[in-house]
């Protein structure tokens, strides 16, 4: 029964992430160059279009989230090398009788005064303290939470916050908007100086912050950013694990090759590979804690994008689980495994905004690109990503505000995808990305071979078409489109999918090197 409760305490968070951010990872974006600000609008359809299949490593404990009936992707086997690990537990809870959530749970007052910043006592950096960044315009009643993944090792009592997500809340719509923070950002941390904002919690404990570390990353997200954090959550990465065993493991989109080598204790070798290629994955809980956190053939950006898909996948596995209702009954757990300042009420209010969300009502911004970010060496010689300022305000203006769709605003046009890539299990990938792009897929076909990717256009007309997206996530001209006007057509569009077609390319946050992990490299024994 304690491991259990152990289990649900780590869903609960799962959940709450969810809640304030929902689909964070599912992308509708209009990047200018793969150089440019990540603009993206989320979708949550993603991850609720994947149904399990035998799964690689251990039987799942929960219902997975069923595809649409003409969908059946290929879940691909995972990693090489691979211990298999200890079998979940068989053993179900029984259930006792628990408290449901409030139709109508007391709203959240927040404190929006501004913090009094005073000059550094303390300079760590012979650069001039920037001016505090002007407060950006959100709507009245917002709720911003800052949540943090700490990469804290066993025995260690602090460490430094990896992942910053803002997620504002907005509960008259409701809505919520997230937008993720690189941890290089050189930030001035208040009574420090100039340093990577992943070290302000740090600082703060160290230094015993008035308030400590939780104070400090507040008031430093609210020096650089303009941005009031009225409540925070902090996690440690390793709970990934124990979260998707617990779940059965979780059924991952990979869009590009990925690979990397770990260190593995439960490895005869004292290592393992993984090697995945495009397709559908069933990853256990140690696959997915390090598919969140590699780094080898990606960037920090991405591996946000890759952290935000299994918190996703997570939290549709957990809802198969009814835990939202549960928030009353574990929060003891709750409290004993996050640190926060949420309170009951204020997560039971948040569950019941997350359950009136429409996936059109959030959305998702990265900061990121040579617009906003520069990258220089700071005094100490670290690599940092410096804020070009006056850009950054006007699109933190932006992201920080409710998204401007909804479905009684927007419909979801419909996509076939044929798959004439020849290779199996493409055609699911690129349904995924249609769904994080805001299209419903009704079909994914395989088809005969062909050279070149097109798009068939059966709409009548030109206004509100989304073709456009379409152009631009495929790489396509105007000449790759066949025009097909069909009154009362099944389907909007048609995409043929080619040799030429890229599954990297939707993701834009990484430019990805296909290489296989290469081997270890031996020592030669020396020569008596």
């Amino acid at each position: 029964m304690k491991q259990w409760l152990k289990i649900f305490e780590w869903l609960i968070f799962a959940g709450l992430v969810f809640l304030l951010g929902a689909g964070a990872y599912a992308w509708q974006h209009e990047p200018q160059s793969s150089e440019e600000v990540l603009v993206v609008t989320a979708t949550s359809t993603a991850l609720s279009v994947m149904e399990s299949s035998t799964p690689v490593h251990e039987p799942p404990t929960a219902t997975p989230t069923k595809l649409p009936p003409t969908w059946t992707p290929t879940v691909t086997a995972t990693p090489t090398k691979t211990p298999r690990p200890t079998a979940t537990p068989t053993n179900t809870p029984t259930p006792s009788p628990t408290p449901t959530l409030t139709p109508t749970p007391a709203p959240i007052v927040v404190d929006n005064s501004m913090s009094v910043f005073t000059t550094t006592s303390v300079i760590t950096s012979t650069l001039p303290q920037p001016t505090p960044m002007p407060r950006i315009t959100q709507p009245k009643g917002t709720i911003n939470i800052l949540l943090l993944g700490s990469d804290r090792r066993p025995g260690e009592q602090v460490a430094r916050t990896d992942v910053m997500m803002m997620v504002s809340i907005f509960p008259d719509l409701p809505s919520v908007a997230m937008t993720s923070i690189p941890r290089d950002y050189y930030a001035w941390i208040p009574t420090w100086g100039l340093d990577k904002i992943n070290t302000a919690y740090l600082r703060g404990v160290k230094s015993k912050y008035p308030g400590g570390g939780p104070a400090m990353i507040k008031d430093t997200i609210e020096y650089n950013f303009g941005i009031p954090v009225h409540f925070y959550a902090l996690v440690d990465f390793n709970s990934y694990r124990s979260i998707v065993d617990a779940l059965g493991g979780v059924d991952i989109v990979v869009e590009c090759p990925f690979h990397d080598t770990y260190p593995d204790e439960e490895s005869e070798i004292g290592q393992t590979d993984i090697d995945m290629e495009p397709g559908v994955h069933h990853l256990s809980g140690k696959y997915a804690l390090w598919y969140v956190r590699s780094r080898w053939n990606t960037s920090d950006f991405d591996r946000h994008r890759r952290q935000q898909q299994v918190i996703y996948a997570m939290y549709a596995a957990a809802m198969t689980q009814n835990m939202i209702p549960r928030v009353p009954q574990l929060w003891d757990a709750y409290k004993e495994a996050v640190e926060t300042d949420l309170g009951l009420q204020e997560l039971v209010y948040l569950a019941s905004i997350g359950a009136q969300l429409d996936d059109r009502n959030i959305k998702s911004r990265f900061i990121r690109g040579s617009t906003l970010l520069t990258s220089m060496t700071a005094p100490n010689g670290g690599a940092v990503l410096a804020p070009n300022h006056d850009a950054l305000y006007g699109f933190l203006q932006e992201a920080l505000q409710p998204p401007l769709t909804s479905r009684a605003t927007q419909r979801a046009y419909r996509v076939q995808v044929l798959n004439g890539t020849g290779n199996s299990g493409w055609g699911h990938v690129a349904a995924y990305r249609l769904g994080m792009e805001g299209f419903e897929v009704v079909s994914v076909e395989e088809t005969e071979g062909t050279a070149r990717t097109t798009i068939v256009d059966f709409t009548t007309t030109s206004k509100g078409s989304p073709l456009y997206k379409l152009l631009q996530l495929y790489k396509r001209q105007q000449s790759d489109v066949v025009q097909e006007p069909t009154e009362e057509s099944p389907v909007d569009f048609r995409v043929i999918l080619g040799w030429d077609y890229d599954p990297c390319e939707g993701t834009v946050t990484a430019k990805w090197r296909s290489t296989p992990t290469p081997p270890p490299v031996e020592t030669p024994t020396p020569v008596p």
